[in-house]
């Protein structure tokens, strides 16, 4: 992290959007590392859990940090989070358009909603307010 939170920001990538504010980040080092090679390591303040159950922002003690940076170092990778990201680039758009689509049609219901246009009204436009009342036309 390279400057403060900017809470009048967010980014619009998150599946669920229960979160704000965005900050500068400086990548040091990209590299994949499986659970299966951490999961080992266990934080006290976390009930002891597997470090790999933490959440982010947990709070590492100096110890189990270096012993996670050794592994990050040592492990050897035949592929890299970034081979993947066409990939995940695709889905994100994939994913933000079916969220538009969804938002449209939730639009247009809510529209048709208090307009009071029954959704099976088809070409004739019958309100459900008309037809309630008894007019044979709908209106």
């Amino acid at each position: 992290m390279v400057g403060r939170v900017n809470f009048n920001k967010t980014a619009d990538f998150w599946q669920q959007n229960k979160w704000i504010g965005c900050f500068p980040v400086k990548w040091h080092i990209i590299k994949d590392a499986p659970n299966s090679i951490l999961k080992y390591i266990t934080l006290e303040n976390n009930e002891n859990k597997p470090v790999t159950n933490s959440r982010d922002t947990q709070e590492v003690e100096l110890e189990k940090g270096l012993q996670m940076l050794k592994i990050f170092k040592e492990h050897i990778n035949n592929t890299s989070v970034l081979d993947n990201f066409a990939f995940y680039e695709h889905r994100q758009r994939s994913m933000q358009e079916k969220r538009a689509k969804q938002q449209e049609k939730q639009a247009s219901w809510n529209l048709d909603w208090d307009g009071m246009i029954s959704p099976d009204a088809g070409d004739s436009m019958k309100t459900t307010k008309g037809a309630a009342n008894g007019d044979a036309n709908g209106v």
